[in-house]
């Protein structure tokens, strides 16, 4: 039976091709993306031990080198004579004052910032003290190290994507001096060299403390070597006893362990996310396979009934079919898991090239891959097989010499029947989400759209009969009798033909649902944010970090600019509680005039020496606040008790924090130093301010001047990305379900070749010919596409009236990117069909009608 198997396998090879390739493509995504995440995680563990001491000295709320993003002015500070007496501790070798700062990041020679979107230009003192575990900490890769107060180290990824070789001057931006220069003189990173993204910049201690803390001879953390056989806990002990307050002491290991537990949540969700896309690809899959072996085990029907005939039993014929289906399975899979291999290279490769260094790190084949490979691989292959092959099981061997001597149209069976019932409890499940009062309406709408798909699954063969029947009569009108024929032809096998418009339909479901989501987030946002935005300039960071609030005194004095409101962003602590709590600084007039904060009651004002706040509604309610509540806020730098006197609802454009202060409160517990927005009003004729604001900003490369438009625009353009990466990865579902009309088309052409042949012994050409194929995948193509289309809007206009809560408000059904999809997939059909057509005309007339 095997050797039989074998066989018949290398017969259908080529049937089999595309059937194998569906499954490359969604094991190749499943593997890449373990893979890659896999990588992820090595590179950041890397990145992690490299940049930890063994003991680290850190204020309570900070961290060592800018890992948590805390303005180091807003740290107690430790002086030099303090950390020489941290380096007095038995078991500490080495004691290295740390200053560092997020916000410091290098200029291309365009005076363009070098820097990702939300990744950390990382300023800090150069020291070559080794890391946790006796590892490399920082490493001049080429060069030395800086010696000068006008010396600079940069890390080679970032040196590279700005241009600059050693002997070049540098042009920095600074959190709070503008612009500095500065010549590099070698090129340095921590451990292995993975930067993920951030730039590092080494300086000396002097010139890291002019930047970071405008000159002061202190230091808000300490990186500690320990001596050989010490026990770092016992370092990190003894070093906590001499701390003054404020101050922890935490092992290398202890802090890395927290940070590699916050990495892979991130990395979690991004795994997540994309096995998800693998799940779609996977299901489109299997049903092409199915749709292939059912299609070859009826061209087999008359091989079946003499293996009946000659003794063969039931399981003997499901085994062959089943063992067929294994070998597909392990061929596909194993390309798949050698393609998800190469597909990580290629991720890899372009993150080198655009200039996010991941160090040395390179994908690695790990067994969970292999596994995962392997399993889904063959398991998806099994299942799409095992229902041909039961079918061909069950069939007696009279009844499969008669079924392989007919060519008429095959039975529906009940499952249509199944889907409609499924499509009603679907679409009653979805409308109940809707308009009734149900619990957890997501839940329900979950519930519904799954049913609804799969029974349109099941039953397109009936719902789709009319837009078939359409179809033919438009075809018939145009082409004549071949288009009639090419209808006949999809409607001769409404299972086969269901089967395959559904893989496309599923892909069409999914992009038309996303294409409703992004025109609806996209308007809703835009139109929000239009309303929301005051003032007629925004000055904000370029990378989500804040900057030097000197700016708003220079744009106050340009001509023209009326008011310009400063507002301050920070995070402190309740007493007694870690997590943290965002607060925002701003005045009374600037929090009414300069956003359109939703009020519900009080103001930002109070009678009296009371410092008055404004919190959020939601933060009320989770701690038990509400007016005339007294509220202590802690902080590193100091505390401040606060009275409620108002509570918001949000409502605007500009991000604001839970807790609401007046600037000479914020000044108490927080730095004003550094501002996160700047709303510039004019005195009514903005185009008139614009340029000497531009020349403001001009020496702040990290911030950004916008008007009204403009913001909302970049800030909608955020938006937009994360779409463009849903959609690319819709992609790859689309891509396998023309592979599925490609393969259902070739094998239908196999099958009906004594057909063809009779048609070009009547008359048919080889246009016609060629033309009735084309045409037929037209119809499925365009078949799957529109019915695609409609449960995709029926799902998106659903998803969006359930998401009003969120924000997204206005439904936008965009009516011209659907038919844009349509029209692609009817193009997709025309390019399916090549293949199968060239095929069908090149058959010589006489030999396909002999064929059986």
């Amino acid at each position: 039976m095997l050797g039989a198997t074998l066989k018949s396998l290398w017969a259908r090879k080529v049937r089999l091709l595309l059937s194998a390739l569906s499954i490359v493509l969604g094991v190749a995504f499943v593997c890449g993306s373990l893979l890659f995440t896999n990588l992820l995680r090595s590179s950041f563990d890397q990145l992690v031990g490299g940049a930890l001491g063994d003991v680290n000295v850190s204020a309570e709320a900070g961290g060592v080198v800018g890992f948590e993003g805390v303005n180091p002015d807003e740290l107690p500070h430790l002086t030099p004579e303090q950390v020489a007496g941290i380096a007095e501790v038995d078991g500490v070798e080495r004691a290295e004052g740390i200053v560092s700062s997020t916000q410091v990041f290098p200029l291309d020679k365009d005076d363009n910032l070098l820097s990702f979107p939300g990744a950390p230009g990382i300023g800090m003192n150069w020291h070559d003290a080794l890391a946790v575990g006796g590892q490399v900490g920082a490493r001049i890769v080429e060069g030395r190290a800086p010696e000068a107060d006008d010396e600079l180290v940069l890390d080679p990824a970032t040196a590279e994507r700005g241009g600059y070789t050693i002997g070049d001057q540098v042009r920095v931006s600074t959190p709070r001096d503008g612009i500095r220069s500065y010549r590099l003189v070698g090129t340095g990173t921590y451990g292995a060299g993975s930067t993920a993204g951030a730039s590092y910049l080494f300086f000396t201690v002097t010139e890291a403390q002019a930047i970071v803390q405008g000159g002061a001879d202190t230091f808000y953390a300490v990186w500690i070597q320990k001596t050989d056989g010490a026990d770092a806990e016992t370092v990190a002990a003894a070093v906590q006893a001499v701390l003054p307050e404020g101050f922890v002491a935490e092992t290398g290991t202890e802090l890395a362990s927290t940070i590699q537990e916050q990495i892979d949540v991130g990395l979690g969700f991004i795994n997540t996310f994309l096995l998800v896309f693998a799940g779609i690809a996977l299901l489109i899959a299997t049903l092409m396979i199915l749709n292939t072996f059912s299609i070859l085990v009826a061209q087999r029907a008359r091989e079946i009934a003499l293996l009946r005939a000659i003794g063969s039993v039931r399981s003997q014929i499901r085994a062959s079919v089943l063992i067929e289906a294994l070998i597909v399975g392990l061929i596909g899979a194993t390309a798949g898991l050698l393609a998800g291999y190469g597909l990580a290279w290629a991720i890899l490769a372009v993150l080198r090239v655009v200039g996010i260094d991941l160090g040395p790190v390179v994908p690695t084949m790990t067994w969970q891959a292999v596994v995962a490979s392997y399993g889904i691989g063959i398991v998806v292959t099994l299942i799409a097989a095992y229902l041909p092959a039961s079918r061909a099981a069950r069939t007696r061997p009279v009844e499969a010499m008669v079924a392989a001597a007919q060519s008429g149209p095959e039975k529906q069976g009940v499952l249509p029947m199944v889907g409609i019932g499924l499509i009603e409890v679907g679409a009653a499940a979805m409308a109940s989400a809707v308009w009734l009062p149900v619990p957890n309406p997501l839940v329900w709408f979950g519930v519904g759209t799954p049913l609804l798909l799969v029974g349109a699954v099941l039953a397109t063969s009936v719902v789709g009969a009319p837009l078939v029947s359409l179809a033919g009569r438009i075809f018939h009108r145009l082409f004549g009798e071949v288009g009639r024929l090419a209808q006949l032809n999809a409607a001769r096998q409404p299972r086969r033909t269901a089967a395959t418009a559904a893989t496309l339909m599923i892909g069409l479901t999914l992009v038309s649902t996303v294409a409703i989501l992004a025109a609806s987030t996209t308007a809703s946002i835009g139109d929000r944010l239009a309303a929301d935005q005051r003032g007629d300039f925004v000055i904000s960071p370029v990378a989500y970090q804040p900057f030097d609030a000197k700016l708003a005194d220079q744009a106050r004095d340009v001509d023209g600019v009326e008011d310009v409101y400063a507002f301050y962003s920070s995070s402190v602590r309740l007493p007694g509680k870690d997590e943290p709590v965002d607060i925002t600084g701003a005045t009374a007039e600037g929090l009414e005039r300069g956003t359109s904060l939703d009020l519900i009651a009080g103001s930002l004002a109070a009678d009296g020496d009371a410092r008055p706040a404004v919190i959020s509604s939601e933060f009320a309610a989770t701690h038990n606040l509400g007016l005339g509540q007294l509220l202590d806020l802690e902080s590193p730098k100091g505390t401040a008790q606060v009275l409620i006197t108002g509570i918001h609802d949000g409502g605007t454009a500009l991000p604001v924090g839970q807790v609401i202060v007046t600037p000479e409160t914020y000044a108490l517990i927080a730095d004003t130093s550094m501002v996160s927005s700047l709303v510039v009003f004019t005195d009514g004729d903005p185009e008139a301010a614009r340029f000497g604001l531009q020349d403001a900003v001009r020496q702040y490369p990290s911030v950004a001047l916008a008007d009204v438009d403009e913001y909302v625009d970049a800030r909608v353009d955020q938006f937009g990305q994360i779409f463009a990466v849903i959609y690319a990865l819709l992609a790859l579902a689309i891509i396998i379900s023309v592979l599925g009309i490609v393969n259902t088309l070739a094998l239908s052409v196999m099958e009906r070749t004594r057909e063809v042949g009779l048609l070009r012994a009547v008359g048919l050409t080889r246009g016609q010919l060629r033309l009735m194929i084309t045409l037929e995948a037209v119809i499925v193509a365009t078949l799957g596409a529109v019915l695609g289309v409609v449960i995709g809007v029926v799902a998106g206009a659903a998803l969006v009236s359930l998401l009003g809560d969120q924000g997204i408000d206005k439904l936008v059904i965009p009516g011209w990117q659907l038919l844009v999809f349509v029209v692609l997939a009817a193009i997709c059909g025309v390019l399916a069909a090549i293949g199968p057509a060239r095929r069908a005309v090149r058959q010589d007339t006489l030999r396909a009608i002999a064929a059986e």
